[in-house]
């Protein structure tokens, strides 16, 4: 039997989440040449990437530090994570075991939804990859408002608030957070660092890795999944955000896209998120930007 001391689901005492030193200052001598990997650098051509858009890329490889953002103070400002959320929601449902692993299915109930592909019974691992909203919707019916408080807390997940309806909370502006700050909390969890179980960080990092089967279930949205090369294991997950009730305001569609790339032993987070009043320009178009920027580095 494994004790799971870290993890909230067997622990009785309260867990402080530790504090994450990702920008560590460096030492010049002279006229140095490596850049200082607590400064920023601002990829290549970011600037049209974004056009017409409010945006922020910000990355960071595991074990250097070193920091990759455009953006500036827009990395900053917190809003809806969208279905980025399926994250921290998968890593809850695991360590607490409302969910076994990625092959868990739940039934799907019969009621038509706008999207054909979630008109099915799904496993966490396919629910993933089609960002199906009722199979994590019936994951947080039975985690619940007190536990969700608690775990988002000590992730250190933005404003760490589930308030009000436990099936929406991440879909209607209530739980909101930045792109630094999920660059933070994807670094604790590609480090083995968040309050779960170890068997946790696994299971939801392996339905984020975009190859094998996942690449069939996402190709509509993510074209470029037949692009990565071999060798390199790139994950993500895109998060989309528009209000109800009428068309988007000046910044009120939200496109989100965030992940890892692995590749010759070394580690690399990444978020991307743009804001606009064009309803098109949400998460699928984060996630080329993403591709983009990655590509126009040599990482894909």
């Amino acid at each position: 039997m494994t004790v799971r001391s870290c993890s909230l689901a067997r622990s009785a005492r309260p867990f402080v989440a530790p504090l994450l030193l990702l920008l560590v200052a460096g030492c010049t001598h002279g006229a140095a040449t490596v850049p200082d990997p607590g400064v920023p650098r601002t990829p290549p051509g970011a600037a049209s990437r974004f056009a017409g858009l409010v945006g922020c890329f910000t990355m960071v490889e595991l074990g250097t530090g070193e920091t990759v953002e455009y953006g500036g103070e827009e990395c900053d400002v917190r809003t809806s994570p969208a279905s980025t959320f399926k994250i921290p929601n998968a890593l809850i449902a695991v360590d607490t075991g409302v969910v076994q692993d990625e092959n868990t299915v739940f039934r799907w109930d019969g009621k038509e939804r706008w999207r054909a592909t979630w008109n099915r019974d799904h496993s966490l691992a396919t629910a993933m990859w089609h960002s199906t909203v009722w199979y994590f919707q019936r994951i947080a019916e039975q985690v619940g408002e007190p536990r969700y408080r608690a775990y988002l807390s000590a992730f250190q997940y933005g404003n760490a608030d589930p308030s009000g309806d436990v099936t929406m909370f991440w879909l209607n502006d209530v739980l909101k957070i930045s792109p630094r700050e999920e660059r933070r909390f994807l670094t604790a969890l590609y480090e083995n660092k968040l309050p779960v179980s170890p068997r946790a960080m696994t299971v939801v990092k392996k339905t984020l890795e975009l190859r094998g089967d996942a690449i069939e279930n996402v190709r509509d949205r993510l074209p470029f999944v037949d692009q990565i090369p071999a060798g390199v294991v790139f994950s993500g997950k895109t998060g989309s955000y528009l209000p109800d009730g009428g068309p988007p305001g000046p910044l009120g569609a939200i496109g989100w896209f965030v992940g890892a790339v692995e590749k010759q032993g070394r580690t690399w987070v990444f978020v991307c998120r743009i804001r606009s009043s064009d309803e098109k320009k949400i998460g699928p178009e984060a996630a080329k930007i993403s591709y983009e920027i990655l590509k126009g580095e040599g990482m894909l």
